[in-house]
């Protein structure tokens, strides 16, 4: 009778109030329940929600508020670990085919895991019976806790000093109800400490994200707390899935390849960046394009300022820059046309999770649908 009441209020509140913008708790439901009519304890989805956004400071929107759940649903169908049709098989092949590359040291490696530790379930075991991905998060983290106390490393372990060469060998990456990049929360979680974080607190990062609240907060922080200047959602969509600003960079991609004459793959990603995210010292094919436009226009630009500016890439300030601004005022020159802004990126996806083909425009199409839909419901 309550939840009744309030979504009275809320459809009432908004009718002869039709200039504000933040929704009520009950719409939020309304909306949730639209998405996903079939979706458990969708009061606790819509308070979740309403709290993330409240927490985060951002506006309360229908847009926003869309966007995310568009993302949930399109991710995880609404629910916070996620099942996967036959995880344990899929994460066993994986594993085998990995170990096939060094056939002696991969036999010992599978017999370990098949053996270890004594007298319980093994942890080959446990990866065949995986149905969700924090089973085999977890299963990984055992692994390293036991291996580091056999080694007597335990405090070294700890301690946090080996956590990124932990984290990049951990196959689990993107995680919970909006498949969120454990990489980018644990980046905003070292963002808001003062002291360095020990693999205790890596942990705790994974396990809220495995929570409704926890999954939401940092994939709508993902999603939505940064600025793009796009005119749609779809490419933020995409962005969600290809890294911040990847639909921005594929357009000056398109840009770039244009002028020099060349294809480019329209991926994105301007620089080469290692499994950490740093960017790789190789040059490639976009970096030596623009390189070659700035000779042969006499832009003014050196290959160590082509650097600097490419080294933004990832940040709303890359807009900003000589090299870009150089390269879109040229091509608007030779065609005479404006220079996009956005692009959907071309990428292809490859995972043991999918059934499918995927690729990223495919990904933020979907995402845009549910969008859409659900910014229509009255």
């Amino acid at each position: 009778m309550n939840r009744f009441l309030a979504i009275v209020f809320a459809v009432f509140f908004t009718s002869v109030t039709a200039h504000a913008q933040d929704l009520m708790p009950g719409e939020i439901y309304l909306l949730v329940k639209s998405a996903r009519p079939s979706v458990q304890n969708p009061d606790g989805w819509a308070m979740d929600l309403e709290d993330v956004f409240k927490s985060q400071s951002l506006p309360l929107t229908r847009e926003n508020i869309c966007s995310a759940i568009a993302v949930i649903d399109q991710e995880s169908n609404f629910n916070p670990n996620p099942g996967v049709a036959g995880l344990g098989k899929l994460a066993e092949k994986t594993l085998r085919a990995k170990f096939d590359r060094f056939p002696i040291v991969g036999r010992m490696g599978i017999s370990f895991l098949d053996t270890h530790p004594k007298g319980q379930i093994s942890y080959l075991q446990r990866i065949r019976a995986a149905k969700t991905e924090r089973d085999l998060d977890l299963t990984y983290r055992a692994l390293i806790n036991d291996m580091s106390s056999a080694s007597n490393m335990s405090l070294l372990v700890q301690s946090g000093l080996l956590n990124r060469m932990i984290e990049e060998r951990n196959d689990i990456s993107t995680v919970g109800s909006m498949q969120v990049s454990v990489k980018f929360a644990l980046d905003e979680a070292k963002h808001n400490r003062y002291l360095p974080m020990t693999l205790s607190d890596d942990y705790t990062v994974r396990d809220e994200l495995y929570t409704r609240r926890g999954g939401m907060f940092y994939g709508v922080k993902q999603l939505l707390d940064y600025k793009t200047g796009y005119d749609r959602k779809i490419y933020r969509f995409a962005d969600f899935n290809a890294g911040r600003y990847s639909s921005r960079n594929a357009a000056l991609q398109h840009i770039i390849g244009t002028v020099a004459k060349v294809t480019l793959a329209r991926d994105g990603d301007l620089l080469s960046y290692a499994k950490g995210g740093a960017a790789q010292s190789a040059a490639t094919n976009s970096e030596k394009a623009v390189r070659a436009i700035s000779t042969k226009y006499k832009l003014g630009l050196s290959d160590a300022d082509i650097r600097r500016d490419l080294l933004s890439e990832k940040q709303e300030g890359f807009a900003n820059t000589p090299t870009y601004d150089a390269i879109r005022k040229l091509y608007q020159q030779i065609s005479g046309k404006p220079a996009p802004a956005a692009e959907l990126p071309g990428i292809d996806l490859s995972s043991p999770k999918l059934s499918h083909k995927m690729t990223t425009a495919v990904y933020a199409t979907s995402v845009d649908r549910r969008y859409n839909k659900c910014v229509a419901v009255r």
